[in-house]
């Protein structure tokens, strides 16, 4: 039989979790001082340059994007006569994103190459943004081995877990759910982040 997850004693320690993800007081470890309201992209190759906050937010949506593997930005489009402020990298292949502006209406569509699409703020979805908001600032956060072995032996027996049920599981940190966004976006294990993020938010093995 499938080994039972220890059970979670106070319930008060989850909220206290989830409310200091939420609300961190300190900077994880080694994560630098600056960027854009403390966000340090994550994926990007080359140069950072987000003038923006509708960019950062974009920047921030393809950091958690389980297709993205990595990205550029500010690469000119010569057949175009524009630069794409992202260009993105993955298994689905090469795709030019340029965000909307009153100039991106006069751009013929035959003119883009292909791989080219237009971002517009009814393309962000703003439940994938808060939680991106809450995960990303613990993507440097340091997880021991013997607690990144402990969580995927646990997910192996019960195929997945929630937040909650992690407290019980993590044994080598004060924050087990910063631990968890960190081995998420390691991609080491998948976090359902369509949903708000709370105690009962699922976590499942990553497939390889």
């Amino acid at each position: 039989m499938p080994r039972p997850v220890r059970s979670i004693s106070m319930r008060s320690d989850i909220v206290t979790d989830i409310r200091a993800l939420a609300h961190p007081r300190t900077a994880p470890p080694n994560a630098p001082a600056s960027g854009s309201a403390g966000y340090q992209p994550l994926r990007c190759r080359g140069e950072v340059r987000l003038p923006t906050p509708f960019a950062v937010d974009v920047a921030r949506l393809l950091d958690i994007d389980p297709a993205v593997e990595h990205w550029r930005c500010q690469v000119p489009l010569a057949e175009a006569r524009c630069v794409a402020e992202f260009v993105t990298h993955g298994h689905g292949g090469e795709e030019h994103l340029l965000l909307a502006s009153p100039d991106r209406t006069r751009l013929e569509p035959i003119s883009l190459p292909s791989g080219t699409r237009i971002v517009t703020d009814a393309d962000i979805d703003s439940v994938r943004l808060d939680n991106a908001k809450l995960i990303l600032p613990y993507a440097r956060w340091r997880v021991s081995l013997d607690d990144r072995v402990r969580l995927l032996a646990v997910l192996d027996e019960e195929s997945s877990v929630t937040l909650a049920e992690c407290l019980g599981i993590f044994r080598h940190t004060s924050r087990p759910v910063a631990a968890v966004a960190s081995l998420a976006l390691a991609r080491v294990v998948d976090m359902d982040l369509d949903e708000p993020i709370s105690s009962r938010t699922r976590v499942i093995r990553r497939e390889a």
